[in-house]
């Protein structure tokens, strides 16, 4: 059925509210009248031209003929129709968790992070693209064309599966994994033996691994609650299933005293290939070990190091550390984003730095170390041939183990055989503290605040308490005298 259209002219309307004819100054406002069927309807608008194109429309429909929607607006038989809101929810699938991150969260969000926190969010989103999927059983299955498998409705969201996917993500380990692999297939591969005895690592997540993934999950979840995509709070009592996890007892934290980081730092020199000097490749590196081991760098702190950040001069030599260096790479990230990449240090402002002193034997070794012309212009450390790039991967593997394995082999700090570079810090910090020196001291040193170096770094260099106990006795009331007769 055609409408029956009256169209009235183009009104304005002042700012106090007085209605006026729409060429009149100073209207900032305008509005269009028309009838319909019999129904009065108005359109506003904020400038005079959409709404004189809008009467035009009008105008064309009433002597058209044709029909109007369910606001009164003309419906252009020309134009081809929009779908109900429930037509459409019906001929096209609707947000799953899937497509949310996908189309909605990570578009919006990965622009804002840095290159590593991009890389670890999208690993993070990518487990939770694979763990929150409907199971078997689900009674949500029974609702709706749902399959087991498929990603769970954004609108279904519920705390359920929010702790399901963080139990499920403690049970994944990719690195264990891949050693339990290579044992599996270097023991298949043993065709020497008749039975095969292979020892797997459990494939249990950190649980600094599993509130990192929780932490994502609240991102994304609460951006699904702002869009209004979900009514409920997906992320509801899931505190107890990623835990934080607490710092290990401080005598649980072992470091390599002062001699067992000079016997450290010699092992690692007589390691690797001669060079053109008659020495070994790893004599690079004596100097790295002993500097990281006494003025407590961040590994990207050693690689980012220029030779001229050393002050020799001062009455007590100290080094400077001005940036840090990391190489990145990661599927998320644009080629240009790739690579190797300096920054500021951590905590601190783009020009700023940290100055730590340097003990005697340390800034004799750093001296040799540019004197026998191991550093370069840009560079204090480089590769073990001198013409790449420190990186401590390589130098874990040819140099950094077989030296831990001969100092801390046989020994009662023999845990210390599989320890990571980051222990070098500790290791720092740990003697910093025996020394006596001022927390706060130590603390603008590592560049940190006091409590971390409390709670994460301080360590122990020995395996008993006897250093604690002989000051304790030091520190005594004496020998034992038994107290007078009270009525003397």
């Amino acid at each position: 059925m055609n409408g029956s259209w009256g169209v009235y002219e183009v009104r304005g309307r002042l700012p106090g509210g007085k209605e006026v004819p729409a060429a009149e100054k100073g209207a900032s406002g305008f509005f269009v009248r028309w009838r319909v069927n019999g129904v009065k309807r108005r359109r506003s608008f904020k400038t005079r031209g959409p709404a004189r194109e809008f009467r035009e429309t009008l105008i064309t429909a009433k002597n058209r003929g044709w029909e109007a929607d369910a606001k009164g607006w003309p419906i252009d038989p020309a134009v081809p129709v929009a779908p109900s809101p429930a037509a459409a929810a019906a001929a096209v699938p609707g947000w799953t968790v899937e497509t949310y991150i996908e189309q909605v969260w990570w578009p919006t969000i990965s622009s804002n992070l840095a290159d590593k926190n991009r890389i670890g969010q999208r690993r993070n989103a990518d487990l939770a693209i694979q763990l929150l999927r409907l199971k078997e059983g689900d009674p949500r299955l029974h609702s709706g064309n749902l399959r087991a498998g498929e990603s769970i409705p954004i609108e279904a969201w519920i705390s359920d599966d929010t702790k399901a996917a963080l139990v499920a993500r403690s049970r994944i380990n990719s690195r264990t994994a891949a050693v339990n692999q290579r044992r599996l297939r270097s023991a298949l591969g043993d065709e020497s033996q008749a039975t095969l005895d292979v020892v797997l690592k459990p494939e249990i997540a950190s649980k600094a691994t599993v509130l990192h993934f929780k932490v994502t999950l609240g991102m994304i979840a609460k951006s699904a609650v702002a869009s209004g995509k979900v009514s409920g709070d997906p992320m509801a009592d899931t505190s107890r299933f990623a835990p934080k996890p607490q710092p290990s007892r401080r005598r649980d934290r072992l470091v390599p005293d002062l001699d067992e980081l000079f016997d450290l730092a010699d092992a690692i020199s007589q390691l690797g290939p001669l060079m053109g000097d008659g020495r070994p490749r790893g004599a690079r590196f004596r100097s790295l070990i002993l500097c990281a081991g006494t003025t407590g760098p961040r590994t990207g702190e050693l690689v980012a190091h220029h030779p001229e950040w050393i002050d020799w001069d001062s009455a007590a030599a100290e080094i400077r550390f001005h940036k840090t260096e990391a190489a990145v790479y990661g599927a998320v990230l644009k080629p240009e984003e790739r690579g190797r990449r300096e920054r500021p240090l951590k905590h601190r402002e783009d020009d700023d730095y940290r100055a730590v002193p340097l003990i005697a034997d340390v800034r004799s070794a750093l001296a040799e170390h540019c004197e026998r012309g191991y550093s370069s212009n840009s560079r204090t450390w480089l590769s073990s041939t001198g013409r790449g790039h420190l990186d401590f991967a390589l130098l874990k593997r040819d140099y950094w183990i077989p030296a831990l394995s001969k100092v801390f082999g046989d020994t009662a700090k023999d845990r210390l055989a599989s320890a990571q570079p980051g222990i070098l810090r500790k290791t720092a910090i740990t003697w910093w503290s025996d020394s006596g020196i001022n927390q706060a001291q130590a603390a603008e040193w590592a560049g940190h605040a006091e409590e971390v170096a409390t709670i994460y770094y301080a360590s122990r260099a020995s395996t008993t308490f006897t250093r604690e106990v002989a000051r304790l006795e030091s520190n005594g009331r004496g020998p034992f005298e038994a107290p007078g007769d009270p009525s003397q």
